[in-house]
């Protein structure tokens, strides 16, 4: 890939410098190795709608974490949005329109991965006033009650429909509302209201909304796995064109760096997250 501080001929390592001039900055001591501030420009693709993750006037978590990882890379942050789809990678990603898709789950064909910097569950959620104590899939009142998930073809729609449920299930898809973000909403307060018993969606979408409803709700992670051997959660990378292995060895290590305060930042959005090992510095800042 081209060097990302060749984007700016602000950035000392883009300026055609004589020999005794770069002489004279290392005689003086004013040579700075580290990139500055707005050195160069990091393009990310993100959905405008699509809370908590991310949305225009960047409130989301993951653009609370791209900022993070911008100003440990010495970056300007700046965004081409885009509905989440498959034709981001296809009409954004690839045509060069951005360098980086942030808040994708690992395992996606035709993109070149970062390391995950968080893994997070499913979750059920339901009013703590109602008694359940719901913490399997297998739970016989499940039965019985109204559900809710966010879409068809989720794991957690997939683990109920297994089980015979599918006459029970809203998805968030029914709702009233023009994005993602508003519709996740509506699926949490119908929660709320009682209109449905326990949604199942994803952990972000159940920590964030259901932190935002009163009365309380609970939250309650599904089991990690569901059979047969289906994971029951997502590890979110960032994903970028296939060849820019060093752009994303430059990400790679800012993730390990500024691990403790991308976990700030997922505690304050309510993220529930499963344990994911801590990156070595040593190791992510070696070649792959």
């Amino acid at each position: 890939m081209n060097d990302p501080t060749q984007r700016c001929s602000h950035h000392p390592l883009g300026r055609v410098v004589s020999a005794a001039a770069f002489a004279a900055l290392l005689i003086t001591s004013q040579w700075v190795t580290a990139p500055l501030a707005g050195a160069w420009e990091m393009r990310v693709c993100a959905d405008p709608d699509y809370m908590p993750q991310s949305n225009r006037a960047e409130e989301g978590y993951e653009n609370r974490i791209a900022e993070i990882l911008a100003d440990e890379l010495g970056a300007e942050l700046t965004y081409q949005w885009w509905t989440l789809a498959p034709s981001m990678v296809s009409e954004q990603l690839r045509e060069g329109n951005c360098d980086m898709m942030i808040g994708v789950p690992d395992g996606g064909d035709g993109v070149l991965a970062t390391i995950a910097y968080y893994r997070s569950p499913y979750a059920f959620v339901y009013r703590a006033d109602e008694g359940y104590d719901i913490a399997t899939f297998d739970d016989e009142i499940l039965t019985e009650l109204q559900l809710g998930t966010t879409s068809e073809g989720t794991s957690a729609h997939l683990a109920l429909a297994r089980r015979g449920l599918l006459d029970r299930i809203t998805v968030s898809s029914e709702f009233a509302g023009t994005n993602a973000g508003a519709r996740f909403s509506a699926l949490i307060e119908s929660v709320a209201r009682g209109d449905i018993d326990v949604a199942v969606p994803w952990g972000p979408v159940a920590g964030y909304y259901a932190g935002l409803q009163d009365p309380p709700l609970t939250v309650t992670p599904v089991p990690e796995f569901d059979i047969p051997f289906t994971p029951m959660y997502h590890s979110i990378v960032i994903a970028l064109r296939l060849g820019d292995e060093e752009l994303r060895d430059l990400l790679d290590q800012a993730i390990a760096r500024r691990w403790d305060d991308i976990y700030a930042v997922l505690a304050e959005y309510n993220v529930p997250t499963l344990p994911l090992p801590r990156p070595s510095l040593s190791i992510a800042e070696q070649p792959q």
